[in-house]
């Protein structure tokens, strides 16, 4: 009786860990540790980054983007094809790079996910690409971003 037991209580495990698999592996959770570290350490507070979003959005936030973040808040963006400015009721569109590492932490959660690609900058540490990859029977879900010339408010 007892070797009948464990069987499906060893089938319900397996199936419960599956269930619960993070779309981020222990290695990719102490690179994204380590980059955002990297970030937190940089000599600069306010800064600028230029981003575009690869998703089904608003056509503003696919194009590139320069982002002037003062005290941890989007503070102007300025599309750099047209040179136009968003006004301030659209520029929560376009995230801070903290907000995008807390996007790629929270993926951790989120069971739609498949899998989440990252590469970060070499010399201050933020997110250059993500990809948040949806499992394959998802629609219309996932997204990047893309993230370049990170630097200090001039």
């Amino acid at each position: 009786m007892i070797g009948r037991c464990r069987v499906p209580i060893l089938g319900c495990v397996a199936a419960a860990l599956a269930a619960c698999e993070s779309p981020l592996s222990p290695a990719e959770l102490r690179a994204l540790a380590q980059a955002e570290a990297q970030w937190t350490a940089r000599s600069f507070q306010d800064y600028v980054i230029e981003v575009r979003q690869a998703c089904f959005c608003p056509p503003e936030v696919t194009q590139w983007a320069r982002v002037e973040v003062i005290a941890g808040a989007v503070n102007r963006v300025v599309l750099l094809d047209s040179g136009a400015e968003v006004p301030p009721d659209q520029r929560g569109r376009f995230p801070t790079v903290e907000q995008i590492f807390n996007y790629i932490r929270s993926a951790r959660d989120d069971d739609w996910l498949k899998d989440v690609v990252v590469e970060f900058d070499r010399e201050f540490g933020f997110p250059t690409y993500v990809s948040f990859v949806p499992k394959p029977a998802i629609l219309d879900a996932g997204g990047a971003y893309y993230v370049r010339h990170a630097g200090p408010v001039s």
